[in-house]
């Protein structure tokens, strides 16, 4: 005579479903799993929609779906937590797939980029080609190099490549450089030159901006907005720049980050060249930037004065440093924030940490 869809029993007491829904919300999965065993009603109740949907977002998985998404949440979280099993024991056991794009004998491949499965390289017989791996037949279209002086023989080698979704830019061991659009074929679409080789080469991540280094000059190129290239800042320096990146998601004149050794400074078109940070002897070892953040590993002078290695996170618009994490003998030698999830950075140490 009981009514186990409005009230279960809860030892001597009846409760309300939705009552006692909320109490089972401070269970975990191995609490819920007990409890489906007491009885039918308890069954129903521990595996409850609501209950796992909760139990899904809080561990990370599918924060972009709503619970009529899927049909039974228990089984979605079981294939979520499979899943990740799996790719940290192929990952621990170095388990994976291998393609070869090309192979070219006597040549030797320079450098490499790639964005939404489209794969860019560069070689040292002056060729860059591009493949995209979402098809089964991987296209390997040959990009056409900027025209040089007559009788220039042999081109030079390619030092960098950078690739996002609309546009591919190429350096030269000459301090050419070439800037091809991936909607318009295989001519480039712009090309400048230094006076010498390149240090640094950096792409905007979704915009056209392209910014390079070369001896102790940073020079910003953007198209207009009839499409025409221009040059909106040119930077002399004081020191050689190691790493440069451009801000993303910036609108106007394109801005830059580049660490010349131990300085890092901020470069607006507008503006001559601010110091980001500066603290003579602690060179700067990784550098990434976000739409208003730039994160950079500094490496101080370690076990001598006992002082670890740092990554330092810096405000964009404030120009302050906000916080200072990690805590490593070893050097920092790469550092993620723009791709890490929000209040997150992913770095790597020389320590294999």
């Amino acid at each position: 005579f009981q009514n186990e869809i409005n009230e279960v029993p809860f030892f001597d007491v009846q409760l309300p479903y939705e009552l006692a829904l909320k109490i089972f919300r401070y269970l975990g999965k191995a609490e819920l799993g007990r409890c489906a065993q007491v009885s039918r009603t308890w069954k129903i109740l521990a595996e409850d929609e609501v209950l796992w949907y909760r139990l899904c977002q809080e561990e990370g998985y599918l924060l972009d779906m709503s619970i009529s998404d899927h049909s039974c949440w228990k089984l979605a979280l079981k294939n979520c937590r499979a899943r990740e099993h799996m790719l940290k024991t192929n990952w621990k056991n170095r388990v994976g797939a291998v393609s070869q794009l090309h192979y070219e004998p006597g040549r030797v491949l320079c450098d490499v980029s790639c964005c939404d499965g489209v794969v860019m390289a560069g070689y040292t017989s002056g060729e860059v080609r591009l493949w995209d791996t979402r098809t089964w037949d991987y296209r390997a279209p040959v990009l056409a190099a900027a025209p040089g002086p007559a009788g220039a023989g042999a081109p030079p080698h390619v030092s960098s490549v950078r690739i996002n979704s609309s546009l591919a830019v190429a350096a030269y061991e000459d301090g050419t450089v070439s800037v091809w659009s991936l909607l318009l074929g295989q001519e480039p679409i712009h090309h400048f030159q230094h006076n010498q080789h390149l240090q640094a080469l950096a792409l905007a991540p979704g915009g056209a901006a392209v910014a390079t280094a070369s001896g102790f000059q940073v020079r910003l190129e953007s198209p207009d907005d009839r499409g025409f290239w221009q040059t909106p800042g040119t930077f002399e320096i004081q020191k050689l720049v190691n790493f440069l990146n451009l801000v993303p998601d910036v609108a106007g004149s394109p801005v830059a980050v580049a660490a010349a050794e131990d300085i890092v400074y901020l470069l607006k078109a507008a503006d001559p060249g601010r110091i980001l940070h500066s603290v003579y002897g602690q060179p700067v070892t990784c550098l990434d930037v976000a739409a208003h953040e730039a994160a950079f590993g500094i490496k101080t002078f370690g076990w001598l004065l006992n002082e670890p290695n740092q990554i330092l996170l810096y405000n964009l618009e404030t120009n302050q440093c906000v916080t200072k994490v990690g805590n490593s003998l070893g050097d920092f030698s790469c550092v993620n924030l723009h791709s890490s999830p929000p209040n997150m950075l992913v770095a790597g140490n020389k320590d294999r940490r």
